[in-house]
Parts: structure tokens; C-alpha cells; sequence
């Protein structure tokens, strides 16, 4: 009976790597098709602007870009490029560009920026079926995951050949960094993949103005790890090492500055940074001590209470003084009525305002009804710290995509992993009920 499982076993995994080779030749195929009909071009004004940025980069280099100052931009009067824009897209494209030609594969910077999008939607997919194979425990659910990434509208509106933009790359980098933050809390041994996952959360970072949403959706997963009772030394060695990591190479991308350590939406992260700085000494206490569970909880309310303390004295020294930045127009238009921000060019945009039941069938089609299956699955079964994840993403990305239809793109990863689950807990009880009738040979005496 075990030899018999193991060649199961086996052919599965045969069948789960043909399917992944089907799955990355059609997400190919299905972004390359305006390549195809009108050749290798770059469509839409944005993604002409980033080409024109791109061969500035490629031409004159890493300094003179930084320093660049456009006085054809917003003409006439002119744009800081350099520092202005997130340079991640325009530096992968021309690092890709020098390693192909490079290795013999000649290609010119346009090609290479026509085709990214396609590369790296097929990438995106991938790390998605590998977050989902890491929620789920089921590699027929992170290969199903990746089946949905591949095709699901919301993904593929912002990877198609041509549409060089920050999305094509930035859902990529999302994708990767959600994926290695939830496995650095796989065992205790796996919190070192944390400098992984902040590594990561630098692309992306580099690449897109999203990744507020990134850096707050891990640090919200932290906070309620220790909110459910399911705090561990992994959690704040793990949380430890991508904040730091991550934000210190935040810091170095010249937009972002030091915006991580002064803006509003981006000092919860940094709070339940301390928070955990603080629980861990408490823990480390009761062990050195032998603390009894009254005397711990005492300690702990003692020491929050002095660092609270310490937060509101240091938070209204600096605040007079205009150190913390205000929220963003378009986080402001997360919470107000779109027309109502203030900023004329986030009021003025359609794709400002709220999402209708329209336009998450568009955007996301079958998988809406997938999705919700998959959702109760994290809920109800197993709970490991990447279900809480998942759970937790699901439904903040559902409250902001509904404030915002253009945030339906941050959907689309959380749709295609929790449909790719309930896809895959089908096909795992559909295969179960086929061994259970197959006879299985006998092990030879």
C-alpha cells in the first residue's frame, strides 16, 4: 500500500507540473495578444512616459537619472523625474535589457518593455499559487490559485504586452512579498525568511505608490496574530526583520524618503513594530523570572503603559512642529466621498470612485463565487497564521476596492487564491474518492 501511495504520490506531482507549464504558456499567450495584433508597441500615455524615463536611464545612467530634470514633462514647467517617480519598473527593464544581450538574447529596450508585463504577469501567478499552496497546505490549490491568477481579468488589465506601467510589475513584487511574509511564520525555524520577504517588499516599494497597502497589510496580520492569542518569538523575529529591512531600503527610493517613518499611514506598522519589542521583553521576563500568568500580565500592562507614555510626551513634542505628514489625497478619497478630497485631479478620475456589483463580476468574473468558499475554509479549518492572512486580506481589500474602483486590482490576487483553495479542496475530495475505489496492489511478501 505504500509503494502504491508513493507512485500516486508521484503522478500527482507529475500532473501538478504539466498543469503549471499549461497554466505559464497561457498567461503568456493571453497577455501577448495586442503584441500580435499590432506588433511591439507601447500603448496608453503612461506607459510612453515610463519607456521615455527608461531609455533616459539606459543612456545616461543611474546618477544623471536621479538627477534628472524633464522640461518636456508638464511643459512648461518641467518635472523633477528622477525623484518624483518610482523608479523600479524603468531599473528592472534596463537591468533585464544589459543581462539578455548580455547572454546572447538580442533584444531592443522597447522589446524589453513591451514584452515585461507578459514576463512578469506569468511570475505574479506563480508566487500566487505558491502563497495559496502555503494558506491551504494543498499544491493542487496553489496550482488551481495559479490557474485563476493566469486568467482572472483583474490581473490581466494591468499585465498585457505593451502596457509597460508600475501594476505589471508592482502585483508581482505584492505577490512575493505576501508569500514569503506568510512563510516566515510557517515553524520556528522559518522566521529568517523574513529578510526575504523585506527584500521583496523593497521591489516592491521601488516599483508602485501601493505598497502602503503592503506594508500595512502585514503589519495589521502582526497586530492580530497577538490580538488572537498566536504571538510567538517566530512572529516578532520574522516581523522584526522585514520592518527594518524593508524600510530602510524604503527610505533609500528618493519619493518615498523618509515618508515610512513621518506619514500617518504608515506609523501603524511602525507601532506595532514597538508593540512587539515590547511583548517580546515581557516574554523574556517571564521566562528568566518564572513569572506566574498574573504577575506576567501585570508586567505587561506596566511597560505598554510607560511606552504609551512616552508615545503621547515624543508625539506632541513633534507634531507642533509639523513632522508627521498628512494623509494622502487618495487615502483621503478612501474615506470620504470621492468628489469631496480636496485634490482636483483625484476627484476629476473615474476610477476614484466606488465600486458597483457591475464591476467586480468584470474584473473578477466566476472566481466571485469561488472566492467566498475559499474564505470560510480559512476561517474554519486549520487557522494557521497564513489563513489569518489570507482572511484579513480578503476582507480588507473587499472594503477598499469598494471605496475605490481601481483598487479591484488588489482583489485579484486574494480572489484567485481563495477560489484556487475551494477549487482545489474539490479536486483533492474528488481524488481521494477515486483511490478509495481503485484497488491498490499488493506489496510483494
Amino acid at each position: 500500500a505504500h509503494s502504491a501511495m508513493a507512485v500516486m504520490d508521484w503522478l500527482l506531482l507529475v500532473v501538478h507540473l504539466v498543469c503549471l507549464y499549461y497554466i505559464c504558456n497561457t498567461a503568456y499567450n493571453i497577455r501577448l495578444h495586442a503584441i500580435n495584433e499590432y506588433g511591439r508597441i507601447i500603448h496608453e500615455f503612461d506607459p510612453w512616459f515610463n519607456f521615455r524615463a527608461t531609455q533616459y536611464l539606459a543612456d545616461n545612467g543611474w546618477t544623471a537619472f536621479f538627477h534628472w530634470y524633464d522640461y518636456k514633462s508638464w511643459y512648461p514647467l518641467g518635472r523633477p523625474v528622477g525623484t518624483t517617480i518610482y523608479p523600479g519598473m524603468q531599473i528592472t527593464a534596463v537591468a533585464l535589457w544589459k543581462i539578455l544581450n548580455y547572454v546572447g538574447v538580442n533584444m531592443s529596450l522597447n522589446d524589453v518593455c513591451v514584452f515585461m508585463p507578459a514576463w512578469f504577469g506569468v511570475v505574479a501567478s506563480l508566487f500566487l499559487g505558491l502563497l495559496a499552496r502555503e494558506v491551504s497546505g494543498s499544491s493542487s490549490a496553489g496550482v488551481a490559485a495559479a490557474a485563476v491568477m493566469a486568467i482572472i481579468p483583474a490581473h490581466i488589465m494591468r499585465s498585457v504586452g505593451g502596457g509597460f506601467d508600475n501594476e505589471s510589475v508592482a502585483v508581482t513584487a505584492m505577490c512575493s512579498t505576501f508569500f514569503f511574509w506568510c512563510r516566515s511564520l510557517r515553524n520556528d525555524d522559518s522566521w529568517p525568511i523574513g529578510i526575504i520577504a523585506g527584500l521583496a517588499y523593497i521591489n516592491m516599494v521601488a516599483s508602485w505608490g501601493g505598497y502602503v497597502f503592503v506594508i500595512n497589510m502585514i503589519g495589521v496580520h502582526a497586530a492580530a496574530l497577538v490580538l488572537l492569542g498566536r504571538y510567538s518569538t517566530k512572529l516578532h523575529r520574522a516581523y522584526t526583520l522585514f520592518y527594518v529591512i524593508g524600510t530602510a531600503g524604503a527610505t533609500r527610493v528618493p519619493v518615498v524618503g523618509w515618508t515610512p517613518l513621518k506619514s500617518l499611514e504608515q506609523l501603524g506598522p511602525f507601532g506595532v513594530l514597538v508593540w512587539l519589542q515590547l511583548i517580546e521583553f515581557c516574554e523574556i521576563q517571564r521566562r528568566r523570572r518564572k513569572l506566574t500568568g498574573a504577575q506576567y500580565f501585570t508586567l505587561l500592562f506596566q511597560v505598554l503603559a510607560c511606552a504609551g507614555a512616552v508615545a503621547a510626551i515624543i508625539a506632541g513634542t513633534l507634531y507642533p512642529t509639523g513632522y508627521f505628514g498628512p494623509l494622502s489625497a487618495r487615502v483621503r478619497g478612501l474615506l470620504v466621498k470621492h468628489t469631496r478630497t480636496g485634490n482636483p485631479l483625484v476627484d476629476s478620475v473615474a476610477e476614484h470612485q466606488p465600486a458597483s456589483a457591475q464591476a467586480y463580476w468584470q474584473y473578477l468574473h466566476y472566481a466571485c463565487y469561488a472566492a467566498p468558499v475559499g474564505l470560510l475554509r480559512c476561517v474554519l479549518w486549520r487557522r494557521t497564521d497564513a489563513d489569518v492572512f489570507l482572511a484579513l486580506y480578503a476582507v480588507i481589500a473587499y472594503f477598499f476596492s469598494s471605496k475605490m474602483v481601481r483598487l479591484v486590482i488588489i482583489m485579484g490576487p486574494m480572489t484567485s487564491a481563495l477560489a484556487g483553495i475551494s477549487i482545489g479542496l474539490v479536486l483533492e475530495w474528488a481524488l481521494r474518492q477515486v483511490g478509495n475505489v481503485l484497488p491498490l496492489p499488493a506489496d510483494p511478501a
